[in-house]
């Protein structure tokens, strides 16, 4: 089976909002069957219990429904190098893969909890993702009938993880930041996030800082807001950082130019000329390609385009680029 939804496919050209600094918003909800051990602890036949309710539930709701043993290696590769699945639960043949076919959402079945609802959008789109993750939950627990999600008056939502306790709400956001790194004000913008209470991490990193110069502002698993004030807060934090880092590129092309259009340059060089490169180098490429198309030194293919090569680092980079017939179109004198 190939699945045809918005999630299992590269990302369509924009307009995306604050997409030249924001790469994507995710949220996601999770939910327990109340009376239900947790996943991990289900024997295999109250688990495919549990399974063949939700798979039904998602079924009515016209998702597409896969059993993993039944995807052939590329589809399995792509739900994973989407980060739409984690490889763990693509091992495990008898689970299952559930994408809408109309937005990017998905939901994955006794995974940590009993049901997780996942969606995403690129760039800052958070409320969206929220109103369609709302959404889905609806459809869903309606179509489950009588069942009843696992709940405290006092804790919220159950967790399997009883420091999740609440919402059952996570939400981040994958922002580049090469400006920021560059002139080294990246740690003095993270260090305000971290004061502020979010959790900031790197992506495609196999060692050391951040690959890419690429990073993940997400809600902390602490919070008691609302989901929406939560969000909310995350979203006014994110534009802050994207104005930041515009501001440092607009600095560096005007202050230190050569500084930014090395980068840029050495990018478009290696992925003209190499053939063998590690992943902490290819995220360094994508980097250097897509920070030449936001500001204009680079053109001839879609951010868009660029963007979706960090969903798989094994991609060859210079057939890609040479496809584009990308150029440099700026110089300093």
């Amino acid at each position: 089976m190939t699945f045809t939804g918005p999630a299992a496919r590269p990302v369509e050209t924009g307009p995306h909002p604050e997409y030249d600094v924001v790469v994507r918003s995710f949220v996601s909800v999770d939910r327990n069957l109340a009376g239900r051990r947790f996943p991990h602890t289900l024997p295999a036949g109250e688990s495919s219990e549990i399974v063949s309710r939700f798979c039904a539930a998602a079924r009515s709701c016209r998702f597409e429904l896969a059993r993993i043993g039944e995807l052939d290696t590329w589809s399995r590769s792509n739900l994973t190098e989407r980060e739409l699945y984690s490889r763990p639960y693509l091992l495990n043949e008898e689970n299952y893969a559930a994408l809408s076919p109309e937005v990017c959402l998905w939901l994955a079945v006794n995974d940590i909890n009993h049901l997780s609802i996942r969606a995403s959008r690129p760039g800052l789109d958070i409320g969206r993702v929220w109103n369609e993750v709302s959404a889905a939950d609806d459809s869903l627990s309606e179509a489950l009938g009588d069942a009843v999600w696992a709940f405290d008056a006092t804790l919220g939502y159950v967790m399997s993880d009883a420091g999740f306790c609440g919402g059952g709400l996570a939400g981040h956001v994958v922002i580049h930041t090469p400006a920021l790194v560059i002139s080294g004000l990246a740690e003095t913008a993270f260090k305000r996030a971290l004061e502020a209470g979010f959790v900031i991490s790197g992506a495609y990193s196999g060692i050391g800082p951040s690959g890419g110069a690429l990073f993940e502002l997400a809600l902390s698993p602490a919070y008691r807001d609302p989901e929406r004030v939560a969000l909310g807060r995350l979203e006014a934090a994110t534009r802050a950082l994207a104005d930041y880092e515009r501001r440092a590129r607009t600095q560096l092309l005007a202050q230190s130019p050569w500084d930014i259009l090395d980068v840029i340059g050495r990018a478009a060089g290696r992925a003209l000329g190499a053939r063998l490169v590690s992943r902490d180098e290819a995220a360094d490429i994508v980097s250097g390609l897509r920070l030449g198309l936001s500001c204009g030194v680079l053109e001839g293919m879609s951010l868009e385009a660029v963007t979706d090569l960090w969903s798989s680092l094994r991609v060859r980079f210079s057939e890609s680029f040479r496809s584009g017939t990308a150029s440099m179109t700026e110089t300093v004198s």
